[in-house]
Protein backbone atom coordinates (compact mmCIF):
# COMPACT_ATOMS: atom_id res chain seq x y z
CA UNK A 1 0.00 0.00 0.00
CA UNK A 2 2.86 2.36 0.84
CA UNK A 3 4.45 1.79 -2.56
CA UNK A 4 1.11 2.52 -4.21
CA UNK A 5 0.86 5.95 -2.59
CA UNK A 6 4.50 6.71 -3.40
CA UNK A 7 3.82 5.88 -7.05
CA UNK A 8 0.72 8.09 -7.10
CA UNK A 9 2.69 10.95 -5.54
CA UNK A 10 5.50 10.64 -8.09
CA UNK A 11 3.04 10.60 -11.00
CA UNK A 12 1.24 13.68 -9.71
CA UNK A 13 4.50 15.49 -9.01
CA UNK A 14 5.82 14.66 -12.47
CA UNK A 15 2.58 15.85 -14.11
CA UNK A 16 2.62 19.11 -12.17
CA UNK A 17 6.27 19.65 -13.05
CA UNK A 18 5.57 19.11 -16.77
CA UNK A 19 2.60 21.48 -16.61
CA UNK A 20 4.79 24.12 -14.98
CA UNK A 21 7.43 23.69 -17.68
CA UNK A 22 4.80 23.96 -20.43
CA UNK A 23 3.38 27.11 -18.83
CA UNK A 24 6.86 28.63 -18.60
CA UNK A 25 7.56 27.83 -22.26
CA UNK A 26 4.21 29.27 -23.33
CA UNK A 27 4.98 32.45 -21.41
CA UNK A 28 8.40 32.64 -23.09
CA UNK A 29 6.80 32.24 -26.54
CA UNK A 30 4.22 34.91 -25.72
CA UNK A 31 6.93 37.33 -24.62
CA UNK A 32 9.08 36.51 -27.69
CA UNK A 33 6.29 37.13 -30.21
CA UNK A 34 4.93 40.15 -28.34
CA UNK A 35 8.35 41.80 -28.44
CA UNK A 36 8.74 41.16 -32.17
CA UNK A 37 5.25 42.41 -33.02
CA UNK A 38 5.57 45.59 -30.99
CA UNK A 39 8.99 46.33 -32.46
CA UNK A 40 7.48 46.10 -35.95
CA UNK A 41 4.54 48.31 -34.99
CA UNK A 42 6.93 50.79 -33.41
CA UNK A 43 9.04 51.01 -36.57
CA UNK A 44 5.96 51.30 -38.81
CA UNK A 45 4.83 54.25 -36.67
CA UNK A 46 8.11 56.16 -37.01
CA UNK A 47 6.90 59.25 -38.87
CA UNK A 48 10.32 60.74 -39.46
CA UNK A 49 11.88 57.53 -40.81
CA UNK A 50 12.01 57.14 -44.63
CA UNK A 51 9.97 54.24 -46.01
CA UNK A 52 12.99 52.33 -47.28
CA UNK A 53 14.66 52.63 -43.88
CA UNK A 54 11.53 51.25 -42.24
CA UNK A 55 11.56 48.27 -44.60
CA UNK A 56 15.24 47.62 -43.93
CA UNK A 57 14.72 47.72 -40.16
CA UNK A 58 11.73 45.39 -40.28
CA UNK A 59 13.54 42.99 -42.63
CA UNK A 60 16.46 42.90 -40.17
CA UNK A 61 14.08 41.97 -37.34
CA UNK A 62 12.44 39.17 -39.33
CA UNK A 63 15.78 37.89 -40.61
CA UNK A 64 17.03 37.64 -37.03
CA UNK A 65 14.15 35.52 -35.71
CA UNK A 66 13.30 33.05 -38.50
CA UNK A 67 14.91 29.65 -39.03
CA UNK A 68 15.41 30.08 -42.77
CA UNK A 69 17.27 26.76 -43.21
CA UNK A 70 14.43 24.71 -41.69
CA UNK A 71 11.83 26.66 -43.66
CA UNK A 72 13.75 26.14 -46.90
CA UNK A 73 13.83 22.37 -46.34
CA UNK A 74 10.12 22.31 -45.56
CA UNK A 75 9.19 24.41 -48.59
CA UNK A 76 11.20 22.18 -50.95
CA UNK A 77 9.44 19.13 -49.53
CA UNK A 78 10.17 15.92 -51.45
CA UNK A 79 12.41 17.88 -53.83
CA UNK A 80 14.88 18.51 -51.02
CA UNK A 81 15.82 14.82 -51.04
CA UNK A 82 16.34 14.66 -54.79
CA UNK A 83 18.20 17.99 -55.10
CA UNK A 84 21.99 17.91 -55.10
CA UNK A 85 24.06 19.84 -52.56
CA UNK A 86 24.65 22.77 -54.91
CA UNK A 87 20.93 23.11 -55.64
CA UNK A 88 20.04 22.93 -51.95
CA UNK A 89 22.57 25.59 -51.04
CA UNK A 90 21.44 27.87 -53.85
CA UNK A 91 17.78 27.48 -52.93
CA UNK A 92 18.40 28.13 -49.22
CA UNK A 93 20.13 31.42 -50.01
CA UNK A 94 17.60 32.52 -52.64
CA UNK A 95 14.61 31.57 -50.51
CA UNK A 96 15.89 33.47 -47.48
CA UNK A 97 16.25 36.59 -49.64
CA UNK A 98 12.88 35.95 -51.29
CA UNK A 99 11.06 35.55 -47.99
CA UNK A 100 12.41 38.55 -46.11
CA UNK A 101 12.14 40.86 -49.15
CA UNK A 102 8.59 39.71 -49.91
CA UNK A 103 7.11 39.73 -46.44
CA UNK A 104 9.29 42.25 -44.62
CA UNK A 105 7.85 45.20 -46.56
CA UNK A 106 4.30 43.95 -45.96
CA UNK A 107 4.75 44.33 -42.21
CA UNK A 108 5.65 47.96 -42.82
CA UNK A 109 1.95 48.58 -43.45
CA UNK A 110 1.05 47.49 -39.92
CA UNK A 111 1.18 51.04 -38.62
CA UNK A 112 -1.30 50.02 -35.98
CA UNK A 113 -2.29 51.26 -32.60
CA UNK A 114 -1.70 47.96 -30.91
CA UNK A 115 -0.21 44.47 -31.24
CA UNK A 116 -1.52 41.78 -28.92
CA UNK A 117 -0.76 38.10 -28.39
CA UNK A 118 -4.09 36.62 -27.36
CA UNK A 119 -3.20 32.96 -26.91
CA UNK A 120 -0.31 30.50 -27.12
CA UNK A 121 -1.07 26.88 -27.96
CA UNK A 122 1.16 23.82 -28.27
CA UNK A 123 0.47 22.07 -31.57
CA UNK A 124 2.32 19.01 -32.89
CA UNK A 125 5.61 19.92 -31.23
CA UNK A 126 5.36 23.60 -32.15
CA UNK A 127 3.89 26.59 -30.39
CA UNK A 128 1.32 28.74 -32.17
CA UNK A 129 1.02 32.29 -30.90
CA UNK A 130 -2.31 33.76 -31.97
CA UNK A 131 -1.90 37.49 -32.33
CA UNK A 132 -3.53 40.50 -33.92
CA UNK A 133 -2.62 43.97 -35.13
CA UNK A 134 -5.17 46.71 -34.60
CA UNK A 135 -4.85 49.22 -37.47
CA UNK A 136 -4.70 52.92 -36.67
CA UNK A 137 -7.77 53.85 -38.69
CA UNK A 138 -9.92 50.79 -38.11
CA UNK A 139 -11.36 48.73 -35.30
CA UNK A 140 -11.10 45.54 -37.37
CA UNK A 141 -8.05 43.61 -36.19
CA UNK A 142 -5.68 41.83 -38.59
CA UNK A 143 -5.03 38.26 -37.41
CA UNK A 144 -1.47 36.98 -37.68
CA UNK A 145 -0.38 33.75 -36.05
CA UNK A 146 3.26 32.81 -35.50
CA UNK A 147 4.47 29.21 -35.49
CA UNK A 148 7.38 29.02 -33.07
CA UNK A 149 9.91 26.32 -32.18
CA UNK A 150 12.88 26.12 -29.84
CA UNK A 151 16.14 25.37 -31.64
CA UNK A 152 19.48 25.20 -29.89
CA UNK A 153 17.92 26.78 -26.77
CA UNK A 154 16.63 29.70 -28.84
CA UNK A 155 13.10 30.47 -29.97
CA UNK A 156 12.68 30.89 -33.72
CA UNK A 157 9.75 31.55 -36.05
CA UNK A 158 8.97 28.90 -38.66
CA UNK A 159 5.81 30.27 -40.20
CA UNK A 160 3.53 33.29 -40.43
CA UNK A 161 -0.18 32.51 -40.75
CA UNK A 162 -2.12 35.56 -41.95
CA UNK A 163 -5.91 35.34 -41.87
CA UNK A 164 -5.68 31.54 -41.75
CA UNK A 165 -3.25 31.18 -44.67
CA UNK A 166 0.13 29.61 -43.94
CA UNK A 167 3.07 31.28 -45.66
CA UNK A 168 5.26 28.19 -45.93
CA UNK A 169 2.49 25.77 -46.88
CA UNK A 170 1.34 28.11 -49.66
CA UNK A 171 4.87 28.48 -51.00
CA UNK A 172 5.52 24.75 -50.70
CA UNK A 173 2.58 24.11 -53.01
CA UNK A 174 3.59 26.88 -55.44
CA UNK A 175 7.28 25.99 -55.61
CA UNK A 176 6.85 22.23 -55.92
CA UNK A 177 4.36 22.76 -58.75
CA UNK A 178 6.90 24.96 -60.54
CA UNK A 179 9.70 22.42 -60.01
CA UNK A 180 7.50 19.62 -61.41
CA UNK A 181 6.83 21.72 -64.52
CA UNK A 182 10.21 23.35 -65.15
CA UNK A 183 12.78 21.25 -63.31
CA UNK A 184 14.93 22.35 -60.38
CA UNK A 185 17.55 24.40 -62.23
CA UNK A 186 15.04 26.42 -64.26
CA UNK A 187 12.97 27.00 -61.12
CA UNK A 188 16.06 28.31 -59.31
CA UNK A 189 16.89 30.62 -62.22
CA UNK A 190 13.35 32.02 -62.15
CA UNK A 191 13.49 32.46 -58.37
CA UNK A 192 16.78 34.32 -58.73
CA UNK A 193 15.10 36.75 -61.16
CA UNK A 194 12.19 37.26 -58.74
CA UNK A 195 14.54 38.00 -55.86
CA UNK A 196 16.50 40.56 -57.90
CA UNK A 197 13.25 42.31 -58.88
CA UNK A 198 12.13 42.41 -55.24
CA UNK A 199 15.39 44.02 -54.18
CA UNK A 200 15.09 46.65 -56.90
CA UNK A 201 11.50 47.42 -55.89
CA UNK A 202 12.54 47.73 -52.26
Amino acid sequence: MKNFFVTIFLVLFSSQNMMAQDAAKSDAVRKFVDEIGNKIVGIANEKSTPEKKKEDKIIAIIDGVIDSDWIARFVLGKNYKTANDQQRERFSKLYRDFMINTYGPKFKNYDGRKFTVNEVMEQNGFYVAKAEFLPRNSNVAISVNFRVKERNEKLVILDFIAEGISLIETQRSEFNSAIATKGMDKFLDDLDVRVKKLKIQK
